[in-house]
Formats: structure tokens, sequence, C-alpha cells
């Protein structure tokens, strides 16, 4: 853990420094696993209970949602830390809601509601942590652990009426261990809190979601290929969760966190990712079709090591129009995919990885104008 992150205070009594060193461990496996399982669940449910909705990506779209939303406020910064709890709770009994409705018609209903409200307590989670997992270690083990312990709920064996079981018992356990490491809250925030979001750093996170977002339907389309459930869904768990860890350490590395010119580096490698994976799409061939989903992988994964690097001197637009922006390339997006697929099919989600492929590529070009005119004097070069 490095000093910016160090606990100054447990503010609990009988809680040491090692007690507390492993709650901030666990509560960062916690959250990336209420993340990765939000994903994972909601959309296979979400296929199985409203695929007449927008394809089935309506759940997955709202607790996206939700999650931009409630992300930064000010409740979220002033709220109780038994609101943390609390709403792990009730998100834990919200998976069974859509069996429990589901004699009344009101299944998919229930699953709406459940995605608002786990997206709202994801928004609660990253607002008020206080710890980055690239910053606890050399190894980013954290969403490795996170992914393994998602494909095991969500894989569980049992009957039909006990299919929820996995994701509400391990999301009960993430609920506990998040409200007691928001109990300590006691040493400064180290990361930024709430939307800090300008159009490099919306790209990158856009298309890992429209991926993750886009996952039963891709098995959908891929079904004449022979691919079961648990290939699909391991192989996005280890873009989403594997990826980050690998390119951290590479990046460690490559390109220390002090290096001057480290933000405008990654901001270009990120960008030329997203670039390169929609012109994958432009083969018919194996490799071409894993490109395109590795390349906008890599670029978030990229992304997520660039955002921990001061921001510097970067143009930060008005908190609505981040908002604004990340809501239409994000859950918009995954929206409009979903409403167009029934006609368009895989032609849905590569036009809106082409679109966000364009977008990246206008970028670079306005960072290259910005490095061509020399900076006037005292003002460091912006991407």
């Amino acid at each position: 853990m490095s000093e910016h992150h160090r606990p100054v205070a447990t503010g609990q009594p009988g809680l040491g420094p090692v007690s507390v060193h492993a709650l901030v461990h666990a509560g960062e496996v916690a959250q990336w696993t209420v993340v990765l399982l939000a994903w994972l669940w909601l959309g296979e449910q979400g296929m199985r209970l409203g695929w007449s909705w927008a394809s089935g990506v309506l759940a997955v779209v709202l607790w996206w949602a939700a999650r931009l939303l409630s992300r930064g406020r000010v409740w979220t910064l002033q709220a109780a830390p038994a609101l943390m709890g609390l709403l792990g709770l009730l998100t834990a009994w919200g998976v069974w809601w859509p069996d429990l409705l589901s004699g009344h018609g009101a299944a998919h209903a229930a699953l709406l509601a459940v995605a608002v409200l786990w997206g709202v307590w994801c928004g609660l989670i990253e607002t008020r942590s206080q710890s980055s997992t690239f910053t606890l270690g050399r190894l980013a083990w954290h969403p490795l652990v996170a992914a393994a312990l998602t494909y095991l709920a969500w894989r569980m064996p049992g009957s039909l009426l006990l299919s929820p079981l996995g994701a509400s018992v391990l999301l009960a356990l993430c609920a506990a261990v998040l409200h007691a490491r928001d109990r300590l809250g006691a040493w400064p925030a180290g990361v930024c809190r709430g939307v800090q979001a300008s159009l490099p750093q919306v790209l990158p996170a856009s298309a890992m979601g429209l991926m993750m977002g886009s996952l039963w339907l891709g098995n959908a389309w891929c079904a004449g290929l022979n691919l079961s459930l648990e290939w699909m869904a391991t192989s996005h768990l280890v873009l989403m969760a594997g990826l980050p860890a690998l390119v951290a350490g590479v990046m460690r590395w490559w390109m220390p966190v002090g290096h001057a010119l480290a933000h405008e580096r990654l901001s270009f490698i990120s960008l030329g990712f997203l670039i390169m994976g929609p012109l994958m799409l432009l083969g018919d061939s194996v490799v071409h079709g894993v490109l395109a989903m590795l390349l906008p992988s890599l670029a978030w994964a990229v992304h997520l090591g660039r955002h921990r690097m001061p921001l510097g001197s970067a143009v930060r637009w008005p908190p609505g129009v981040q908002r604004g922006l990340a809501l239409l390339l994000g859950p918009g997006l995954l929206a409009w995919v979903g409403f167009l697929s029934p006609w368009q099919g895989p032609l849905a989600v590569q036009s809106a990885f082409a679109l966000l492929g364009v977008l990246a590529a206008v970028q670079i070009l306005h960072g290259l104008r910005r490095w061509a005119v020399p900076p006037s004097a005292g003002l460091p070069r912006q991407f």
C-alpha cells in the first residue's frame, strides 16, 4: 500500500494496522465482485425475462445509468456507513424478486427494480472508495479473485428455485465487507470521487461496457460456432478482470507513475486500441473476431492505469456535461444496440464500436494538433 493510501487511524477500537490492511484488500475484492456480478447476472436474467424489451439489455442499461447518475452525488458523500450495508442487503434480497413475482407476471419489472437498486449501490461504493486496486501492491490480484468468485456464484449448481442463491449469498458477503470498510473511513481519500471525465476517459469505459452489456446478444449470434455459455462468460470475465491486472503489471515495469509523459502516452495508446478494434470487424476470420474483442478491452485496461495518473492541467468539462456524455456513450449506446439488434443483428453492436472508434480518431487528431502547436509560455501541453 502506498503512503497516500495508508490508514492514519482506524477509528474503531480493537482494529490494528494489520486488520485494517486486510479489510481494505477485502473491500477492493468486494467492490470488483459487485460490479462484475452485475454485468453477468443482470445480463443473463434480462435475456431470460425481457428479451422483447431492447433485446434483453434493458436491465443492464438501467443499472449502468443508475450507477453513473448516483456516482459523486452529495448524498453519497454524506451518507452514513449504515446505508452501504442496507443497500447491499436489499440488493442481495432483490435478486430473488423476479422469481418470487413471476407468478404475478411482474418478473421483468422486478428485475428492472433490482437493477436500479444495484446501480445506486454501485454508485455509492465507487464514490466512497478510498483506495485504488493498482496502488495496493505490486500485483493487482483483486479483480482476479473477484472474477473467480463471480463465476462460482453464477455457475452454482441447484434447482431453478435456488438459482439466485449463489448471487444472493455473495452479494450479502460483499455488503458486510463494504459496510465494515466504510465504517473505517478515517484515512485521506486517494482517488477522485464522482465523475471527472473527458472524452478520452469516457470512450474506453463505454467500449468495455458495451462489450459486457452485449455479452448475451453475442452468445445468441454465435450459436452456430458451438461456443458454450461457460466459455462466453469466462472470456468476458478474463477481458474485464484479467487484462487490467496484466496491463497494470506491464505498465509498472515499462512506465513509472511519475513519468512526465505517462499521461499523454497512455492516452494515445488507449485511443489507438479503440481505433484498431472496429477495424478488425472488416475481416471475417476467427483472428479478426478475437482482435475485435481484445483491442477495445486493452484500451479499457490501459485507461484504468491512465485514470490513476495525475490529470494535471487537463481540461475538465462541467459536471453536467461529463455525466451526460457518459450516459449517452454508455447506457444510451447499449440501449440503442438492443433496440436495433432484432433487425440488424451483429451489425448493431459493430456500428456502435465503429462510432467509438471514429470518436477516438477525432480525439487523437485533436491531441496531435495540440502537440504540433507550441504551448504558451508557462503552460504545459494538455491532451
